[in-house]
């Protein structure tokens, strides 16, 4: 099976293993490509009926999206991703102070792809990484967003990164997020044993979206900008996760994170 037939097949099938099923054209489960990198991949969202957030980035963004589109239904949002059945035997590595860490192998369309998978103690969000010969996939998801608090608030959690021309594994590490909601800005910093990134953007109070595209990336002495995807999570904004990618026009590396207050 080709790479973008493969992840197509793989991503769509995570979400119908979430509870979804065949929808008609009417159906309110939404995906949208947000950015398309040159080599086809790119980040996409994904929104449902009770408004669970999915981020993701993914080979063939383009045709995942629209075959993500055609299958899933308002069912899915009860269940995201990181809790998708395909993953229930995968088993626990690490218990962090902040999340449940797994790691482990499935077998989806017959290929064998590695899983990391990131649960915040908080229940409301986490993140999947998935990995084969022929690419990856990152997911960042959680519960429906509420509405924003006043004051600020910093959320604690886990921050992976990976090389995408390398593939094969992501590093983790750690992450403190402060958001400003009166002032509709958050400033971000995560780390691994050799990367950071640092920086400020704004945030939609009223979707509960995260956005910034000048981030400053270091990934082993690699400095560069990047662009973070982030949305909150649970009825206060009690979590958030995302999903970031350097600025080139084909990213060298791209990461995810989730975490609570």
């Amino acid at each position: 099976m080709c790479l973008n037939k493969f992840w197509t097949f793989t991503f769509c099938a995570c979400l119908a293993a979430c509870g979804g099923s065949s929808t008609s054209s009417t159906e309110t489960a939404r995906f949208t490509t947000l950015k398309q990198f040159s080599d086809g991949a790119g980040v996409a969202r994904g929104t449902f009926a009770d408004g669970t957030e999915t981020v993701f980035i993914a080979s063939n963004v383009a045709g995942v999206v629209s075959a993500a589109n055609k299958i899933v239904d308002a069912s899915v949002g009860a269940t995201t991703t990181y809790r998708s059945q395909a993953f229930s035997d995968i088993p626990i590595s690490e218990t962090l102070s902040t999340a449940v860490v797994r790691r482990g192998t499935v077998t989806l369309a017959g290929q064998s792809v590695n899983v990391l998978i990131v649960e915040d103690n908080s229940g409301d969000a986490g993140l999947v990484y998935l990995s084969a010969s022929g690419g990856d996939v990152l997911t960042a998801s959680g519960a429906g967003f509420g509405t924003a608090p006043s004051g600020a608030f910093t959320y604690n959690g886990v921050h992976i990164i990976a090389e995408r021309s390398v593939g094969g594994s992501a590093q983790t590490g750690t992450f403190s997020l402060t958001a400003d909601f009166d002032n509709k800005t958050f400033s971000y910093s995560g780390t691994t044993a050799s990367s950071s990134l640092t920086g400020n953007g704004t945030i939609d109070t009223t979707s509960g979206r995260l956005t910034s595209s000048d981030l400053s990336s270091v990934a082993n002495g690699f400095k560069s900008s990047a662009t973070m995807y982030g949305q909150l999570h649970g009825s206060s904004a009690q979590a958030t996760s995302g999903v970031f990618h350097t600025n080139e026009s084909d990213p060298n590396y791209a990461g995810a994170f989730a975490g609570s207050r």
